[in-house]
């Protein structure tokens, strides 16, 4: 069954780190890295996105600037996709007033960066929160440890390496980078920078679900070794009891039978015999006194080799 986009793991990041946007300071900062993520020229803003969660969330933060009849919202439809939301702002003294209110020049990549640049480190978590809301993805832990912004491939290099370079100025992040199609990636595999993210742009519930799965994933693995080492360790013994069993046989098969045998190797012989499956230590607790299992060991050591000696004087 096909997973609802409202459902998806990606959905639920982007619906919490929309609601932590608030206040003046990181509403306008969260702006700032929606529109470095739009389409801009001369003729206004275009910002486009298939999630409705970002749309409603540009348009609040349009509307602290320009009245609603600034703001056009068409809905272009694919089949066998999620409707594409196109919100523009074209008239001048809206986007003005939009540079103004953002203390910018223009809407030119290089004049956002620069302003991101400059921004609190209290507010660049908002600014991240537009970048990521506008062209980010991430991948439920479940499945994998993804986290990613898509760049248009057409987008001026700088946009691409403003993002990288900012992440790494600001919170130490490192993003490694790849091509997909018509983008141009920035991405995390490593669940602690992923959780980084997560944090860094309000998603605090979706950074704790990762820390979770991974604590989740982590003593799952344990135990699947600790069961795999469990299964090998009784294999091992399953082998080495059936050789010593072998072993026994040949010597109550032989003239002399057991009573060849000194008493205490016989008596390792007979319980054995009558506990095939224990382990070296359980059998070890059965002897008169009991012994150690190193001791036990080398009872059987010794019993393997008169079974080898009594085999090879046959072949003789």
């Amino acid at each position: 069954m096909k997973v609802k986009s409202t459902e998806s793991f990606v959905y639920k990041v982007k619906s919490e780190a929309a609601e932590s946007v608030s206040g003046r300071k990181k509403s306008d900062a969260c702006l700032l890295g929606m529109l470095l993520m739009s389409e801009n020229s001369d003729a206004g803003i275009v910002y486009k996105t298939d999630n409705e969660v970002c749309k409603d969330l540009f348009i609040r933060l349009v509307r602290h600037v320009i009245p609603d009849n600034s703001i056009g919202e068409e809905i272009v439809r694919h089949r066998g996709r999620l409707p594409e939301y196109k919100i523009s702002v074209s008239e001048k003294e809206s986007t003005n007033a939009i540079l103004t209110r953002l203390g910018i020049a223009s809407f030119d990549c290089t004049e956002l960066l620069s302003r991101a640049d400059k921004l609190a480190d209290s507010n660049f978590g908002a600014f991240m929160t537009g970048v990521f809301l506008s062209g980010g993805r991430a991948t439920d832990p479940q499945r994998e440890y993804h986290l990613e912004i898509a760049v248009p491939k057409s987008a001026d290099d700088g946009l691409y390496n403003g993002i990288s370079e900012l992440l790494e100025k600001h919170i130490g992040l490192v993003a490694k980078r790849l091509t997909r199609g018509e983008h141009k990636i920035l991405y995390f595999k490593d669940s602690e920078n992923i959780e980084d993210m997560l944090t860094l742009i309000g998603a605090t519930g979706a950074s704790l679900e990762v820390m979770n799965t991974k604590v989740y994933k982590d003593i799952r693995n344990r135990a699947n070794r600790a069961t795999n080492c469990d299964t090998a360790n009784l294999e091992r013994q399953n082998i080495s009891a059936q050789k010593q069993l072998e072993a026994i046989k040949v010597i109550e098969n032989s003239p002399k039978g057991l009573y060849q045998l000194s008493d205490e190797l016989r008596e390792a012989a007979n319980l054995r015999l009558k506990y095939p499956e224990y382990a070296l230590s359980d059998l070890a607790a059965e002897f008169n006194p009991p012994l150690s299992r190193s001791g036990v060991n080398h009872r059987f050591k010794r019993l393997i080799e008169i079974a080898d000696n009594i085999n090879k004087s046959k072949e003789g």
